[in-house]
């Protein structure tokens, strides 16, 4: 019986990571485009982005560019920002309608908050044209834990169902009313997945965080839940209940990586938002989230602020050198350690998906 580690074990204990190809191959992310991105649930804002009627922004699922609003029943609607015309962009960026229409820049078609085509001048001679059974092509939308989530795919099963239990553990915490504090914008020019990884696995924190994220959250206690498969969960339980607050990270796969910290009767949190570009270039956006009694304190959103950015300043420089190693054709799958049960997780999320 052959017992040399696997691509994907029975667990983490016996498995390998990745082969580069899963990272540095053009045709993976190809792949990832078809069988993921344009078929999972994606994070594109926080619901305080969209707090008033009116409200819309533009999120671009490569080269799918999305309106998503708050429209008059204080819902949020999501459709094609592809004009029904010629195909111009119907809006940019994020702004308000204060009108409640978005009119493209163009030809000045005009369309309610739901898509729906509301007026198009100078088409009073086009044979058989009715603007009132016309409407942008409908994008799958929900909100969940103050965050919109999109899905590109018209069959797409609902997102909330999915998450259930992951909702039961931040419900008590008032996860969805965080609200963000500041927010950080990094180009990283690598794998998506060495983000995703680095994120999700604590082995690195005691070599690469010792005086920031390992001072306080050793990374040598922490676990990875076991979950459906919709989500990962990595957690630091409370060794001093006095002295190490409970610290949680996830994602909600395929990338909505966010961290949870409880401590001193003040909750925070993060929201890292990735914003894909092609296989080895992304753009990544930290929200930091607060509650409220942290909110209306400034030093304590500065002191957060700082650490955010030396954590983050010390997960550049390694993920950094990740991708160089990963671009040698030296470089062969390493075992896992029991410290990296989510990058396993993650693993056998991406088989099933790609295979």
């Amino acid at each position: 019986m052959d017992d040399s580690p696997l691509l994907i074990g029975t667990s983490v204990n016996n498995s390998v990571s990745l082969p580069r190809d899963f990272y540095i191959n053009p045709e993976v992310f190809e792949a990832e485009k078809n069988k993921i991105f344009r078929k999972e649930w994606l994070a594109v804002a926080r619901s305080e982005d969209l707090a008033a009627a009116g409200d819309y922004l533009t999120y671009d699922v490569l080269g799918d560019e999305v309106i998503v609003t708050r429209d008059e029943q204080g819902g949020v609607q999501a459709f094609s920002n592809v004009c029904l015309h010629r195909g111009c962009p119907i809006v940019s960026g994020h702004g308000h309608a204060a009108s409640r229409l978005l009119a493209c820049p163009y030809h000045s078609w005009v369309y309610q908050l739901d898509g729906q085509l509301r007026g198009a001048p100078q088409m009073d001679r086009a044979e058989q044209f009715q603007a009132n059974t016309m409407r942008l092509p409908a994008v799958a939308v929900e909100e969940w834990q103050g965050w919109i989530f999109i899905n590109l795919d018209v069959d797409a099963t609902a997102l909330a169902p999915r998450l259930k239990e992951l909702a039961a553990r931040l419900d008590p915490w008032g996860f969805a009313e965080l609200t963000t504090v500041h927010t950080l914008s990094f180009e990283s020019p690598w794998n998506w997945k060495v983000m995703v990884e680095n994120f999700m696995e604590s082995y690195h924190h005691a070599a690469v965080h010792p005086e920031t994220l390992d001072a306080a959250f050793p990374g040598r206690g922490t676990y990875g839940e076991k979950t459906r498969g919709d989500y990962l969960l990595l957690e630091n339980p409370p060794v001093d209940p006095d002295s190490i607050p409970p610290f949680w990270v996830g994602c909600i796969l395929p990338f909505n990586l966010f961290s949870l910290v409880r401590q001193q009767g003040m909750v925070n949190g993060s929201w890292y938002q990735i914003h894909l570009d092609d296989h080895q270039h992304f753009r990544l956006d930290i929200h930091i989230l607060a509650d409220e009694n942290m909110a209306s304190e400034p030093a304590q959103v500065d002191a957060l602020v700082d650490t955010f950015k030396s954590i983050h300043g010390e997960d550049i420089a390694i993920c950094q050198a990740v991708w160089k190693g990963l671009n040698s054709r030296f470089h062969q799958p390493g075992r896992l350690s029991h410290l990296e049960e989510c990058i396993w997780q993650f693993q056998n999320y991406l088989h099933n998906k790609l295979a």
